[in-house]
């Protein structure tokens, strides 16, 4: 893998930035720098987005029990605890791929386990992988073949605003020229999509999308449909996007792991069901968007380096035990001594709450009440230095270019400082 690009853009505005802060990782947001060393976005941005950039660089001190300390010495506190921990975890993982990287490398040092702080909704996808397989499709598939989009209660409020101007209403498409004629069916809440333009809505509760997702199966298989209102959802309805479906080249179904809650694999079952079944004649793919706060990044670095997913222990042999090696079960029962979380885009910087000795290396301190025995400040990777992030469809990794002169160092190099010091 190339060195990562460390330039910086300096001057009152950038075009074509890349966002680092939802797994879209949208690279066309234009920028104007402000005094404080925030940035405003002029074009292209969404909320997340303006929050985050207008975020000046952090300039909080290392601290050891809560007391200011230089540098140095953070790092070898840092390095003693991990040094004396049995069975360490690294948790948070909300990092770009060379603090993956660096994060490994610190992992296997020390024996420790891997978990990403959306490992649930990862760990979900994966486990469907394994066990069924299913067709996925990229964002430049639905932006640019897709005819029917069925959006399975995305709620487009609390992440992916964007996702809409790129792939459900482009203006233009990859080829050049007008982008395909579409019809957009949204399945769920209507108030996870009040700005998103849709063509047919089915008005259902979180908890009925395997219902009516069942209903949609079995009309497509021709089957009678005994429910009177399947999840909620009038027959007529669910015979009109049977129809629709029948009629598309390409549907994809879009949908958020992180946000389908404890019955999550058992309702993407549900959907990769009437994906095979709409294959059998036409054409259709699943497009999961997740792996936000770098979990795509976490997710793809510890298989490329390991052959395993996250949740992987680097014990005498490598383990990968998804349901026993879960951040919140670990802590819960006391079967980790050390917690070293991550979090270089400032969005969660308090970790579980627990009892074993905790390092912190984030943008932004800790705000819980007992202070973490270690906390040293590190860069935004795309904002106070270079990196890379793995897109949610796992297909594209986009390099990220420093927007701002800054003294802070990345999560890579404190990982490799505390390794190097070992």
């Amino acid at each position: 893998m190339p060195p990562v690009d460390t330039r910086q853009r300096h001057g009152p505005h950038t075009d074509s930035a890349v966002c680092p802060f939802c797994a879209l990782l949208c690279d066309d947001l234009i920028l104007r720098s402000n005094d404080d060393s925030s940035f405003t976005i002029r074009r292209n941005g969404c909320s997340r987005a303006a929050l985050d950039f207008s975020r000046p660089a952090t300039d909080e001190p290392p601290r050891v029990q809560g007391q200011a300390t230089s540098h140095d010495d953070a790092i070898r506190v840092a390095t003693r605890i991990l040094k004396k921990s049995r069975r360490p975890l690294f948790g948070g993982l909300a990092t770009d791929v060379d603090g993956m990287r660096a994060i490994i490398n610190l992992a296997e040092r020390s024996h420790g386990i891997v978990d990403h702080l959306h490992g649930d909704a990862l760990t979900s996808m994966t486990r469907l992988m394994q066990t069924r397989g299913w067709y996925a499709t990229t964002l430049s598939e639905v932006r640019n073949r897709a005819d029917l989009v069925i959006v399975a209660d995305v709620d487009f409020n609390d992440r992916y605003e964007n996702f809409e101007r790129h792939c459900l209403k482009p203006q233009t498409r990859l080829q050049g020229g007008r982008a395909p004629a579409r019809k957009v069916v949204f399945v769920g809440t209507g108030a996870n999509s009040p700005g998103v333009e849709v063509d047919m809505r089915l008005g259902c509760s979180r908890d009925g999308l395997g219902e009516v997702f069942s209903a949609l199966l079995a009309g497509l298989r021709g089957h009678r449909m005994d429910a009177r209102r399947p999840g909620g959802v009038k027959p007529a309805a669910i015979a009109e996007l049977v129809e629709a479906i029948q009629a598309a080249n390409y549907c994809t179904i879009v949908f958020a792991p992180g946000q389908l809650g404890s019955h999550r694999e058992s309702i993407i079952a549900t959907f990769c069901d009437l994906v095979d079944a709409i294959n059998q004649q036409q054409r259709a793919a699943l497009l999961a968007l997740g792996g936000d706060d770098g979990g795509q990044s976490a997710l793809s670095t510890t298989s490329w380096l390991t052959g395993y997913p996250l949740r992987t222990e680097f014990g005498k042999t490598l383990a990968f035990e998804p349901q026993i090696n879960r951040t919140a079960d670990l802590l819960a029962t006391r079967t980790v001594d050390c917690l070293l979380w991550t979090d270089a885009y400032g969005r969660n910087p308090t970790p579980p709450s627990t009892g074993v000795e905790t390092i912190v290396i984030g943008a932004r301190p800790s705000a819980s009440r007992r202070p973490p025995a270690v906390f040293i400040p590190v860069g935004t990777p795309g904002l106070d230095h270079g990196g890379r992030l793995v897109r949610t469809d796992s297909v594209v990794t986009l390099q990220l270019v420093a927007q701002r002169e800054s003294r802070l160092a990345s999560v890579a190099q404190i990982a490799t400082q505390i390794l190097d010091s070992w």
